[in-house]
């Protein structure tokens, strides 16, 4: 894609090219010069050709001069063809382009002499263009001691012989200190007050800005832009940055000085600043004083940047061996993408499977110890009742025993004799003689107790049989007193009145 072209208004035109190209063999290629260059120079004036290292300027003077044969494209210079043409347009174009090959030993009006000579122009002449380079005073010197500024200004005395139309100069301020630079830039502004065509190529933004009427900005050896400085470049004006303690009272002073001044914090910007030592001088007048002041300058880098068009990249074509390298790329990196798919997937299995189990795990648990707490419960419900059923056994068993431990009014009392039957002790008591002791003996005849008269007959059918002793009834010891036959034990009398033969 070709790159916009901004075409002057018309006018005179003194250098003119179309689709010119130019390229270089190195050890490292092919190297482009220049490449569909389409320039136009108007007549009278200074034209810059500005742009950055390698953009192609120096190339393109080399070949309007003859130093260097184009590879295609055409070239007219006051509309003749070039390099055709050069013999005719001998007088009319003055060249300082790389070194001017003077000799050391010579005094620089000598060496300007031999020049005149090889190109039949008067000597007279010679002091004419040492004038016009301020060189009058070291004419006679030798050129070996001239400094940078004064041998390019003899060497700009050399193009001028000959009194050209179009004065072409290759980095006029290059090795000058800045009074040499002022200097060689001042005669340059006098040749072109004086209606010549200058053509010079600088890759010093500020050079341009200062001094060229036209610029066309190269990049790569190719046209970015071309037109008035003032509309390409802007002027040589710049923005300040300036710093103190009462910034307020320090835009009010500068406003009032003429200045257009923004405000950021603590921090002014000064803009369309001429020379930025006005600032301080206007600021001094009120007792105000900087701490900082900074100017910004646009540089040639911003420029080109900022001309240069956004261009698509164009694609390429891959080789076969591209192609196979990026296939196999592509395999691989699906091969990488299905393996992490699967693992992503195997690892959301066995998460899954894992929750699964720990799901079952607290199912089970939670069963294991609902049986476990209903079987508690069941324990504890029998235990209450056991518990309960023992104390109600107990109460009652208790009862029974108050109950039994008061007399009965309703049955006779065991131990008080009954009135309406006869006493048993009387009728079975013994009669008197025998109770009486035998003669001759010391003791009473005492009779023995008939024990069969007082043993229950279990034998008989419907005798009651002896009552089981109760649960929890200790046993007579083996050494305790068994009660006599005829004793009862109490309570007895009150359940059935003891029945002996004697009652019967």
């Amino acid at each position: 894609m070709p790159y916009p072209v901004r075409v002057m208004p018309g006018s005179d035109t003194a250098v003119e090219t179309l689709g010119l190209r130019k390229a270089y063999r190195s050890v490292r290629g092919r190297v482009v010069g220049v490449e569909g260059l389409d320039l136009r120079v108007p007549a009278g004036g200074i034209h810059a050709l500005l742009g950055l290292p390698g953009s192609g300027r120096t190339t393109v003077l080399r070949l309007l001069t003859g130093l260097a044969h184009a590879d295609g494209g055409a070239i007219k210079i006051f509309g003749t063809p070039v390099p055709d043409g050069l013999p005719d347009l001998a007088g009319r174009i003055g060249a300082v382009v790389g070194e001017p090959g003077f000799q050391a030993p010579l005094s620089g009006r000598r060496n300007l002499a031999l020049l005149a000579g090889a190109a039949g122009v008067p000597r007279a002449r010679i002091d004419e263009v040492l004038a016009r380079v301020l060189l009058t005073d070291r004419a006679r010197a030798a050129y070996g001691t001239y400094s940078a500024d004064e041998g390019r200004r003899l060497a700009l005395a050399a193009a001028l012989l000959r009194d050209p139309d179009l004065l072409v100069v290759d980095e006029p301020s290059a090795g000058l200190d800045a009074v040499g630079t002022r200097e060689i830039r001042e005669a340059l502004r006098r040749l072109a007050d004086q209606g010549k065509t200058v053509l010079l190529a600088t890759g010093v933004l500020t050079e341009a800005q200062q001094i060229a009427d036209t610029v066309t900005v190269l990049d790569g050896g190719r046209v970015l832009a071309q037109g008035v400085v003032a509309d390409l470049l802007g002027d040589a004006e710049v923005s300040v940055r300036v710093r103190l303690d009462e910034p307020g009272k320090a835009a009010t002073a500068l406003r009032a000085a003429g200045f257009k001044v923004r405000a950021d914090g603590d921090t002014l910007h000064v803009d369309g600043v001429a020379e930025p030592s006005d600032i301080s001088r206007a600021l001094a007048k009120q007792k105000l004083f900087v701490s900082e002041l900074a100017p910004q300058r646009e540089d040639l880098a911003a420029v080109v940047g900022r001309l240069r068009p956004v261009v698509p990249p164009t694609p390429e074509v891959p080789s076969r061996a591209e192609e196979r390298a990026a296939r196999k790329a592509a395999e691989r990196q699906a091969a990488e993408r299905r393996k992490a798919a699967d693992q992503r997937k195997a690892a959301k299995e066995a998460a899954a499977r894992q929750a699964a189990a720990d799901a079952e795990r607290a199912e089970k648990a939670a069963v294991k110890q609902a049986a476990a707490d209903e079987r508690a419960a069941a324990r504890q419900v029998a235990a209450d009742e056991k518990a309960a059923a023992r104390q109600a056994a107990l109460d009652e068993r208790a009862a029974k025993k108050a109950s039994s431990s008061k007399p009965d009014a309703t049955k006779p009392d065991a131990t008080k004799p009954d009135a309406t039957k006869p006493d048993a002790t009387k009728l079975d008591a013994p009669k008197p003689d025998a109770q009486k002791p035998k003669a001759g003996s010391g003791k009473p005849n005492t009779p023995k107790p008939d024990l069969q008269k007082h043993k229950p007959d279990t034998g008989k059918p419907g005798a009651p049989k002896p009552a089981a002793p109760k649960r929890g009834t200790p046993k007579p010891s083996p050494g305790a007193q068994k009660p006599s036959p005829g004793t009862q034990k109490p309570g007895a009398d009150t359940q059935k009145p003891h029945r002996t033969e004697g009652t019967r």
